[in-house]
């Protein structure tokens, strides 16, 4: 088994650790040491059987260790996966046994899937992609740090620019670009393209202001 320290110690990370251990119990892969977080009170109060074993900015990646992405903010995961990988550390992506994938294309570092995902043919992912339980449509393009919310409609054609977040149970229509850094609200119907920087919500979706 290998080595893997989870990034983030927060309700993503111990779901992340969930995850990994649903891998173990159909082949034993990933020795889990524990989490980094620059809170060290991320776990007060929530039951937890891994530890945190240090902080973010002041680890130093381990060469026999492997990371997984434990955070779903954007903004966060641009800041620290890359400066990570800067420092030496290699991610593994976490793709939950479930995860049905068949695009045809690599898939991007840092991916984490949750339980019955579906990542469809055509499918491009970038790195540091959260795809939380939703299916992805046929050729469907996600960017670097995109994160995409459970149940999810994420039809044919859709694509997420960088940074973008997607709340839970709102469906973009077929072919639709949401901008880059832009947040569509929980249960959000896009009917028309989002521009970047923008948060929208509602049926169907308008802008509500512009992100800061």
């Amino acid at each position: 088994m290998t080595d893997i320290i989870i990034i983030g110690a927060a309700g993503c990370g111990r779901e992340v650790a969930n995850w990994i251990e649903d891998i173990n119990k159909v082949e034993p892969t990933w020795n889990i040491l524990g989490f980094l977080d620059d809170n060290p009170n991320a776990l007060d109060g929530f039951p937890c059987k891994y530890q945190i074993i240090g902080t973010i900015k002041d680890h130093e990646p381990r060469e026999n260790v492997k990371y997984a992405m434990g955070i779903a903010s954007p903004a966060v995961k641009k800041l620290i996966g890359p400066a990570m990988i800067e420092k030496g550390a290699q991610f593994a992506s976490i793709i939950h046994p479930s995860v049905h994938v068949y695009s045809e294309y690599e898939l991007g570092v840092g991916l984490v899937a949750y339980p019955n995902a579906k990542i469809a043919t055509g499918c491009k992912i970038g790195d540091f992609v959260t795809l939380q339980s939703t299916i992805l449509g046929h050729d469907a393009e996600l960017e670097d740090y995109v994160t995409v919310s459970s149940s999810c409609g994420i039809t044919g054609g859709t694509k997420l620019h960088e940074g973008c977040f997607i709340g839970d149970h709102a469906c973009i229509a077929v072919g639709m670009e949401i901008g880059a850094w832009a947040y569509v609200g929980i249960g959000s119907v896009v009917i028309r393209e989002v521009p970047e920087n923008t948060r929208v919500f509602g049926n169907p979706a308008r802008v509500f202001a512009n992100k800061e």
